[in-house]
């Protein structure tokens, strides 16, 4: 089922909530064209996280669930999931993405670090949205809260671009796996 990923961990490390006042329809055509768009873009690490003063450039790869796996979030995946929520609301929209880390070493050549692996759940109710997010794997260089903050900016962008409203951000909880 597209979307939705059987799979995901019931343990999270974070959870955000939030408000919005367009229909969920549009909210996830939203957040469908950020991911896809992000999966374009480089960026200095200081845009993500401004406690860290590394020169560092961060990429992204997400991938959206498609039940057992996840499907990169390529053009053609992205129309594909677009015509999906067009014809029914989801309830559920799962991701997976790296964060992938580079610096400029000698001649200008990029030297990868190591990345990060997360999990990413979104869930609609009316009028609101939780974001569950899992540190997979990686050395965590970006906080969670400090991640969830950019995500939740570019997607801000997103529905600005589409003049629709803001998400309005409720709380970022860090949850304490036993």
């Amino acid at each position: 089922m597209l979307g939705l990923y059987e799979n995901f961990p019931e343990n999270v490390h974070g959870i955000s909530v939030f408000e919005y006042q367009d229909s969920a329809k549009e909210v996830q055509k939203a957040v469908l064209c950020t991911f896809h768009r992000l999966n374009q873009e480089t960026f200095d690490l200081g845009a993500v996280t401004p406690y860290l003063k590394q020169k560092c450039e961060v990429s992204f790869e997400f991938g959206v669930a498609d039940g057992v796996g996840f499907n990169f979030l390529d053009q053609k995946e992205l129309e594909q999931c677009l015509k999906s929520v067009d014809e029914a609301e989801v309830e559920t929209l799962d991701f997976f993405f790296a964060v992938c880390y580079h610096r400029a070493g000698d001649g200008g050549k990029r030297v990868p670090l190591r990345f990060d692996y997360y999990v990413l759940r979104f869930l609609f109710q009316e009028g609101g949205l939780e974001l569950r997010i899992r540190h997979e794997r990686g050395t965590q260089r970006v906080p969670l809260d400090d991640l969830t903050d950019f995500l939740v900016k570019q997607m801000n962008v997103e529905l600005s671009r589409r003049q629709l409203t803001p998400l309005f951000f409720g709380v970022f909880k860090k949850v304490s796996i036993q």
